[in-house]
């Protein structure tokens, strides 16, 4: 486990984030993107903040490819909000700790 949230892969996508009922939030990201570099701060301290009440994961593009195609990644970052399955929400590109704490109280509300 990197900080609070978990890595994924094609292998457990389904099991750790498909199956699970509560919201997951996934960022598909690269570890030599200078974007993705900047959110990954903004990611795990969000992660910190609503632990208990949403599960945060990691898709590296670089290495899972089939997940990234199989949801339509056309950039990075891309942060997809899931739950039970099925596409609640989508950030693309950066966003900074404080918008992204409201996007996520807004789908956690919503639901």
């Amino acid at each position: 486990m990197a900080d609070s949230y978990i890595e994924v892969t094609n292998e457990d996508f389904t099991e750790k984030v498909l199956q699970v009922s509560e919201l997951v939030i996934v960022n598909f990201s690269a570890d030599q993107s200078g974007s993705c570099q900047i959110l990954e701060p903004e990611f795990t301290a969000v992660s910190k903040i609503f632990e208990g009440r949403a599960l945060f994961a990691r898709v590296n593009v670089e290495n899972q490819s089939e997940l990234t195609r199989q949801w339509n990644i056309e950039g990075i970052p891309t942060l997809l909000f899931l739950k039970g399955g099925k596409e609640l929400h989508r950030i693309k590109g950066i966003m900074m700790r404080d918008k992204l704490r409201r996007q996520i109280e807004g789908v956690l509300l919503a639901d």
